[in-house]
């Protein structure tokens, strides 16, 4: 009976934490600052893509695009 008991304890433990963990999770997707990190990753990207094209454009073998404003 002792062992169902301790089953038991442990299992409504690991069904809390996971009820926790799922509300945390929650909060932090839907902050103003995770949507704004999203929308900064976006457009990084985005920059990057337009940046390799430029260069691809330009049949320019350097990376650094400083190099040809200098």
């Amino acid at each position: 009976m002792e062992l169902f008991t301790g089953f038991i304890t442990v299992f409504v433990c690991i069904i809390f934490v996971l009820i926790v963990a799922a509300g945390v999770r929650y909060a932090v997707d839907s902050s103003k600052t995770s949507r704004k990190l999203d929308l900064l990753m976006k457009e990084v990207r985005d920059l990057r893509a337009e940046v390799r094209q430029l260069q691809y454009t330009k049949g320019q073998d350097s990376q650094h695009i400083i190099d040809e404003k200098v």
